[in-house]
């Protein structure tokens, strides 16, 4: 009988961690279980080093409490301290989140499989999940996770495919996948590979898949268009002639143009053959579709390491303070370690995606901008000059991805209203400014962190002088006009002085709005996703005597 085979969790190859988690080597003395038998397929695949996907990481979960750690998915890096993976490889078979954070672990920087001979690579612990849409296990639906590191990793990251991306997806593409999985059908006899291994496939189309899938497994609509993409030649029943996915290979990615488009979810199996079953595709999650939540999971703008966006504040003095989102509101003010009183301009972001929140801040003395950013190491930030002389600059923005290339960039006005684009490389360097907009002079307030209409991209509000309208001014994603023109969305915003955009407060995917009135009340507008008048759902008071604050951000 034909069924729903989810393709990875707690399999055969075996291997223990050492207490400090950093360097994977396994103590001595250790039973460690190496794979045996490999042949060069996942089915059909050939090897792959590890220069050639560098993204590529191994999911480890301690099932037992025993200090030995299971390999059980891949997963890819899509942020120094993020990694994208399928649902299931981080929750049990009810659908319920397994405890990554105490029991696993990710292992980075080594193409062979953790538990052979010749250890190598990275660990790293894990602190949260983030599970975009409702996972649903019974239906293999929704399959898709981004776990957050505990300290962010130096290989390179790849790029997830954005929402509404189509022609990727094109039937007929050759999509390329990823995998350690096991290299035959027996699920008893087959062994997982020792290598990383690689494996071409056509895209299929949802009619396509849904008349195969459907039929294989006897369950109407157990295919799920827009949540699932499919792929293959259909197996073949044969592992010397088949090409497929198989278990192990869950969550690993599946790449069309540089950009992950998929991730490896379930296919279809019997008793007796765990995957390449005659005649039936490879079932992989479509990420685009996920892109716009877990997009602001990546670029996180959260001093305490959360989910939420916080707040940065100072008084006329030198102090900092930094104020936790509890979600509708603000945790107790802290102290950020630091002196900010030459600074007539500070905002918040996550220049290079390490998880760890940075400060843009302009001198007021010189003009020039500096990037002020900490690692997992200090408590305190470094200091970068990014920018000289900008003491004419009507306007600093530090929006996020702007043109999709998964670095966060600045923007500026200028004294004459052109808004200019510095692209970024992520380590306070840029390349050459892009004019995106001409007239800006007419804004007394350019804000934006994220995407306030909940299609990936991120947006800009802009305050009209003289009338006070809000505007949004839509991003498109595209580096040459990354724009739309400026539509009016609220009518005469004067009873704010101060608008922020800190990014999303309340922890929906959403970007929100903190604003300020002249007496000094702080209050929270949520994103809704809508770009027209109903943009934010009804004011929440976060506090009062706001005016004493120096510096908002």
């Amino acid at each position: 009988m034909a069924t729903l085979a989810l393709l990875g969790g707690g399999l055969t190859a075996t291997a223990q961690a050492d207490d400090g988690g950093e360097q994977f080597l396994p103590p001595k003395g250790a039973k460690v279980v190496s794979p045996k038998n490999m042949s060069s397929k996942i089915i059909g695949g050939t090897g792959t080093s590890f220069s050639s996907a560098p993204w590529m990481v191994q999911l480890l979960f301690e099932y037992d409490n025993d200090g030995y750690f299971y390999f059980t998915c891949g997963g890819t890096l899509v942020a120094p301290n993020k990694v994208m993976t399928a649902a299931h490889c981080v929750t049990d078979e009810n659908g319920k989140a397994l405890d990554m954070a105490g029991h696993g672990m990710v292992l980075a920087g080594t193409a062979k499989l953790a538990g052979g001979p010749a250890d190598e690579g990275t660990a790293v612990g894990i602190t949260r999940s983030y599970f975009a849409g409702t996972y649903n296990a019974d239906a293999i639906d929704n399959d898709i996770a981004l776990l957050t590191l505990s300290k962010p990793l130096s290989y390179t990251p790849a790029q997830p495919a954005s929402y509404g991306d189509t022609a990727r997806y094109a039937p007929g593409t050759v999509a390329t996948t990823y995998g350690w999985g096991m290299t035959g059908s027996d699920w008893d006899l087959s062994p997982l590979s020792d290598t990383l291994l690689r494996l071409e496939q056509p895209l299929q189309s949802d009619a396509d898949c849904s008349a195969n899938l459907d039929t294989a497994v006897n369950i109407p609509g157990a295919y799920k268009p827009g949540h699932m993409i499919c792929a293959g030649v259909g197996g073949t029943g044969n592992d010397a002639t088949g090409k497929a996915t198989c278990p192990g290979d869950s969550g690993s990615p599946m790449f069309v143009s540089g950009r992950v488009i998929g991730i490896t979810s379930w296919g279809v199996a019997s008793d007796f053959e765990a995957c390449n079953m005659q005649g039936t595709y490879d079932v992989y999650t479509k990420v685009s579709t996920y892109y716009r939540s877990i997009q602001p999971r990546i670029d996180d703008t959260s001093f305490s390491r959360d989910h939420r966006a916080d707040l940065f504040a100072r008084t006329t003095g030198a102090t900092g303070y930094t104020m936790n989102s509890t979600g509708e509101a603000l945790a107790a003010r802290k102290v950020l370690a630091g002196s900010y009183s030459a600074y007539n301009l500070i905002i918040q972001t996550d220049l290079n995606r390490d998880g760890y929140e940075d400060l843009i801040a302009r001198q007021s003395s010189t003009g020039d901008v500096y990037w002020l950013h900490r690692s997992a190491t200090s408590s305190t930030y470094a200091k970068t000059k990014m920018f000289s002389g900008w003491k004419t600059v009507r306007a600093i923005v530090a929006p996020g991805d702007v043109n999709n290339d998964g670095k966060g960039d600045v923007l500026a006005v200028t004294s004459t209203g052109d808004l200019l684009v510095y692209p970024s490389y992520g380590n306070g360097k840029f390349n050459t400014a892009v004019k995106a907009a001409a007239g800006y002079q007419v804004y007394n307030q350019v804000r934006g962190h994220g995407d306030f209409t909940y299609d990936g991209k991120n947006d800009l509000l802009l305050r009209r002088g003289g009338t006070n309208d809000l505007y949004l001014a839509k991003g498109t994603g595209k580096s040459t006009a990354p724009f739309e023109v400026p539509v009016k969305v609220r009518s005469n915003w004067s009873a704010y002085d101060l608008l922020v955009t800190p990014g999303d407060v309340n922890g929906d995917a959403k970007s929100d709005l903190v604003a300020r009135t002249p007496a000094g009340a702080l209050y929270l507008l949520k994103g809704t996703g809508v770009g027209t008048s109903e943009i934010f759902a009804t004011q929440v008071k976060l506090g009062t005597g706001w005016n004493s604050y120096y510096t908002v951000s």
